[in-house]
């Protein structure tokens, strides 16, 4: 049973690190309203941007051609 009381400790302290970990890791929020609403804005202005198209690379699907 004393065996079991030790292995206690290492397991709680492993358990602790890693939510102190996940907790530290996380992106900070915004404070203000404006910063959060900007960060919106230019997340939506990339996703409509196209995504540059590599040379040799096989052409997507319902993508526009170029020459019409």
């Amino acid at each position: 049973m004393s065996a079991l009381i030790w292995w206690l400790f290492p397991i709680s302290a492993t358990v602790i690190a890693v939510l102190w970990a996940t907790l530290r890791a996380r992106p900070e929020k915004p404070t203000e309203a404006t910063k959060g609403m900007a960060n919106l804005r230019r997340l939506a202005d990339a996703m409509e941007r196209p995504m540059p198209q590599e040379p040799g690379a096989p052409r997507r699907r319902n993508a526009p051609r170029e020459n019409e």
